[in-house]
């Protein structure tokens, strides 16, 4: 499953929001390999899509949106809706644009409409979808949908009718309700437990050179025991809570969860796959490799979420079209939450995407007015 397009309204801080996934121009030559569906080359897809903005500018927000709405089309929970949904209004409304394109079936392109009734606490769902031929391209098909009827019925109803094939992967910060617990990845077979083990080394150590090694607990099959230089033996298990284990740097806890999404990314395990802020303690340029690998590890037909605040990330050489800047702006007195693509502005080869901003060209920069005028 990939996402083309979504759109929010009135869901969390998002007033009147759209994104699109999708790039309409074919590139020469991209370091990001096969974007575009493995059965059909010109329907081509952002795999991979990068973050970055101030603070309360909607990153988190938008991940969140993503993931509870993946949740809620394949398993029906409609609390996962309730939760983001803003009853400041009557209505909400969210619309997403998604492919499938699995092995032996026709490729799809489905549009699947939300309506939220807050006033009387009613979901009700539409779906329209389209076979994708060869020569198709997303902004082609994406007309054939706005032309289609759609009728709206129960969510139960209508997603038991369409039962979708989606799989995804989430990281959030250990602040969000549920991310505050250490996991470990449960692994099929001893090739992909020492395949694991090695991921675990090999980023653990990164973060902290004091790190000896990481090896599987004796006493429990979901825990894993620490060697360090300074502290001994440090064992940690699935479920403990992040803030409570100790001697460890907050890096180097989170360096779990990254160990776990490139153990996920590697095995191809799901189709989407969302990290949002879990560079904040990491070291900027092991940040930069950690992304690049994730980045390189994609398989077709997958797609890459990803939050940041290091804007040494935009100079990696990615298309520009991997690079989306959020900011809130004033629009008729009224502030909303924007994404700009950095492909709109700049899309020359010799030049890097922290241009944009560097040199402020889409206005995201803080205000810091009030903070300066602390001082005098």
């Amino acid at each position: 499953m990939i996402l083309m397009n979504l759109k929010l309204k009135n869901i969390l801080a998002f007033s009147d929001f759209e994104i699109n996934f999708s790039y309409p121009m074919k590139l020469r030559k991209s370091t990001i390999d096969n974007e575009f569906l493995s059965s059909i080359t010109s329907f081509r897809y952002k795999k991979v899509n990068i973050f970055i903005g101030a603070n309360a500018t909607g990153k988190t927000s938008l991940m969140k949106c993503i993931w509870h709405c993946l949740i809620f089309l394949k398993n029906k929970e409609r609390t996962l809706i309730d939760s983001i949904s803003n009853k400041l209004f009557d209505d909400s409304y969210i619309e997403l644009d998604l492919v499938e394109d699995t092995a032996n079936q026709t490729p799809k392109l489905l549009r699947v409409k939300i309506k939220i009734d807050n006033k009387d606490n009613n979901i009700l769902v539409a779906i329209g979808k389209i076979d994708l031929e060869n020569g198709d391209s997303y902004e082609s098909c994406a007309k054939d949908l706005d032309s289609q009827e759609y009728t709206f019925e129960n969510y139960v109803n209508c997603l038991t009718k369409n039962s979708l094939n989606i799989g995804w992967y989430t990281a959030l910060p250990a602040t969000e309700e549920g991310f505050d617990i250490v996991r470990f990845c449960e692994t099929r077979n001893n090739a992909e437990k020492q395949e694991y083990l090695k991921i675990l080394n090999d980023v653990l150590k990164t973060l902290d050179p004091a790190i000896i090694r990481v090896i599987p607990s004796l006493d429990s099959e979901d825990a894993y025991v620490i060697e360090h230089e300074n502290t001994g033996k440090i064992i940690i298990q699935s479920g403990y809570k992040i803030a409570n284990i100790n001697f460890l740097s907050s890096g180097t806890k989170y360096g779990i969860n990254i160990a776990n999404i490139i153990f996920f990314i590697k095995n191809h395990n799901n189709g989407i796959y969302i990290v949002d802020e879990q560079f904040s303690y990491v070291n900027s340029d092991v940040e930069v490799a950690l992304i690049n690998t994730m980045v390189s590890l994609l398989g077709p037909n997958e797609q890459l979420f990803i939050t940041t605040h290091n804007s040494n990330v935009l100079e990696i050489k990615y298309p520009f079209h991997a690079f989306n800047f959020m900011k809130k702006e004033k629009v008729e007195n009224k502030t909303i939450i924007k994404s700009y693509c950095a492909s709109l502005i700049e899309n020359r080869n010799n030049v890097s995407a922290k241009s944009i901003l560097d040199n402020d060209m889409l206005a995201t920069a803080p205000d810091l007015n009030k903070i300066f005028e602390l001082g005098e």
